[in-house]
């Protein structure tokens, strides 16, 4: 079983396709531009289909990212560890992307895609599981 990799915002590098670790297991180059293509609405040439992952130096794929860079300068693990974590803008433009997309997409997601172009980018889904880790650690 892979070691789940968390972002800054929750997404997890561990599922994504993009990911170094994932590139050639998870799918075809192709099939995952496409995917964001009609999900996202962005279109990334096959060849820029590759991310080190948020946490390490190297080549990042969403370069724009707002969250990315404010966590850096924190020096925080994920969002969950920031004073702002309910109420950041830049925090709910990523952890929250996939859910307002998936209530847009009007035909059913088959199992395929939501594990390639949903289940990744899932972050406020991963950040609430962090919260009630910590609660449950806590007592509370």
């Amino acid at each position: 079983m892979n070691k789940k990799i968390l972002t800054f915002c929750g997404f997890r590098c561990d599922l994504c396709p993009a990911y170094v670790n994932n590139i050639e297991k998870k799918a075809d180059k192709t099939t995952i531009r496409k995917g964001w293509n009609n999900y996202f609405g962005f279109d990334v040439p096959e060849e820029r289909i590759t991310c080190v992952g948020c946490d390490q130096e190297g080549y990042h794929l969403d370069n724009e990212c707002p969250v990315r860079p404010c966590a850096k300068e924190k020096h925080i693990k994920n969002c969950f560890f920031c004073t702002f974590f309910e109420t950041c803008d830049k925090l709910h433009s990523r952890a929250d992307m996939v859910d307002e997309i998936h209530k847009k997409t009007k035909r059913k997601i088959s199992k395929n895609e939501y594990t390639l172009f949903f289940r990744p980018y899932e972050g406020k889904k991963e950040l609430k599981q962090q919260v009630k880790q910590s609660n449950k650690d806590i007592g509370i």
